[in-house]
């Protein structure tokens, strides 16, 4: 295996290691959170979350936290104050209490406001995000990293991927790294890397304003950077504690500049976006993650780039999952010599923090 993939392997698995020994085993539970279920099981701690259809509650008798199916779930009592999510868009702050159905016919779910109570339905709650005071703990993202090395042709190929997102009542940004470097020993090498940053302001129901920026290095395309800024519009089409999809649309600005020998080095291009992103779960067992973006050329009309970025993800323990992506970068008018696509598929083991 060449040297600079031996290294960085080693200095990102030290990296996962130290972040996965520095977090706690088991949480230390403060409150006393009721949780009963239909067949009669209770617990009491600390309700952590709602996520992908599951309830997270956190208690003194369990190493981490217990997910339970949020269908499953006949009621519910906490005074902690969360961010709540409705399938409609609609986003609620206050403590939770959640009653047998038949007890409130339709709505028996119930968000304590400082305004007052707000009753809906249980079936209609997409997300219970705890409201935490300070911006660090309010962070959620993942970290991945995949490796391959074939012996017969000494064939070395490293991936590493990290995101993080912070969620307020009225709006959202985030931002996400992906790399990937591959080759041989006497043969050429190839690499990616790629930065995202993202934020949203969250509008009435299920729409949304987006602001986002890109930076994109690719050897396969000969590309040394293209640099994106847009915006737009974006709004759910559907969304519920399954799954969701969205699309959007807006306009962006790209400067690109291409490896030396390349015809037009540098370009300059002002693109339409329009695009679509969906997720499906299963109750914390397995994710699909699928995203694709199409940028029609404004000031260089006929000309279309194309990017799309699909995840499997397969929960492990402790908050570990493992996830087979495939991506591909498309650019139907490169410079000359330059190539119209990268593409990659990759397999990886990542941690969710």
């Amino acid at each position: 295996m060449p040297l600079q993939y031996r290294t960085g392997f080693w200095v990102i698995v030290t990296a996962v290691v130290h972040l996965v020994i520095a977090s706690p085993c088991v949480g230390k539970v403060n409150r006393h959170d009721t949780v009963i279920m239909k067949n009669g099981d209770r617990f009491t701690g600390e309700v952590k979350k709602l996520q992908q259809g599951v309830l997270y509650i956190e208690t003194t008798y369990f190493s981490g936290s217990v997910g339970v199916d949020w269908l499953q779930v006949e009621k519910v009592e906490s005074t902690a104050t969360f961010q709540i999510v409705l399938s409609n868009g609609k986003r609620l702050t206050g403590a939770i209490s959640k009653v047998k159905a038949e007890s409130a016919l339709v709505e028996d779910f119930k968000v304590i406001e400082a305004s007052g109570e707000v009753p809906v339905s249980g079936s209609d709650v997409v997300e219970i995000e705890p409201h935490k005071q300070s911006f660090w703990r309010q962070l959620k993202g993942s970290i991945d990293l995949g490796y391959n090395y074939t012996s017969g042709n000494n064939q070395s190929s490293l991936s590493s991927s990290a995101n993080t997102e912070y969620v307020a009542a009225h709006w959202s940004a985030g931002s996400s790294y992906n790399a990937s470097y591959s080759g041989q020993s006497g043969g050429t090498t190839t690499n990616l890397f790629e930065v995202q940053t993202a934020g949203q302001r969250f509008l009435n129901q299920n729409s949304y304003l987006f602001g986002i920026s890109d930076f994109l290095h690719s050897s396969q395309q000969d590309l040394n950077l293209r640099t994106t800024l847009g915006g737009g519009y974006g709004r759910y089409l559907f969304r519920n504690a399954h799954n969701e999809l969205r699309w959007l649309a807006g306009a962006d600005y790209t400067q690109a500049s291409y490896q030396s020998g390349i015809a037009q080095p540098t370009q300059q291009n002002v693109e339409f976006i329009v695009g679509a992103q969906y997720q499906l779960f299963h109750f914390d067992r397995y994710s699909l993650q699928a995203q694709l973006l199409v940028f029609p050329g404004a000031s260089d009309f006929g000309r279309v780039r194309m990017t799309t970025n699909d995840t499997f993800s397969v929960k492990l323990s402790n908050n570990f999952h493992l996830n087979f992506t495939f991506w591909d970068n498309f650019d139907s008018r490169p410079p000359l010599n330059a190539k119209r696509n990268a593409q990659g598929l990759s397999t990886s083991l990542g941690w969710t923090f």
